[in-house]
């Protein structure tokens, strides 16, 4: 009867094992599809509000800007929600934070501008919309 017992805890320890190891090799790629789908989602929000700012003012904002720095920006001008998401954290982009790996900015005479996102910890370059060669996220 207790090698039942043994045999039991051996396979419910398998059983285990075996799910957190597809959760791991499941999980961690599905996150990380959502997060690249929020950070596009939000580079389309900021590009759109961007190109309203640039038909009003008929030039783009003239520095370069954090994400927050630019979120802020368009919010207060009003060509942007306040409750944009920031896609690392979830909270508002609104709020300042230390994840924030969106980078703006503009030529010397604000007529075409640039976002790009770099991975966290790196200078990679993981999405870059421009208003020239990359002006979609395909």
């Amino acid at each position: 009867m207790a090698a039942k017992g043994t045999h039991l805890i051996v396979r419910l320890t398998g059983v285990i094992l075996l799910a957190a190891v597809g959760s791991l090799l499941v999980g961690r790629p599905l996150a990380i599809k959502r997060q690249e789908g929020r950070i596009r989602t939000t580079l389309l929000a900021v590009q759109e509000a961007l190109q309203r700012y640039h038909v009003s003012e008929e030039i783009y904002p003239k520095k370069m800007m954090t994400g927050h720095e630019l979120v802020r920006f368009l919010a207060e001008s009003e060509f942007i929600k306040r409750e944009l998401p920031n896609p690392w954290t979830g909270d508002p982009y609104f709020s300042e934070s230390s994840h924030d790996w969106l980078r703006y900015r503009t030529n010397s005479t604000a007529e075409t501008y640039e976002l790009v996102v770099t991975y966290p910890d790196s200078e990679e370059v993981q999405f870059r919309l421009d208003s020239t060669d990359h002006q979609s996220l395909e």
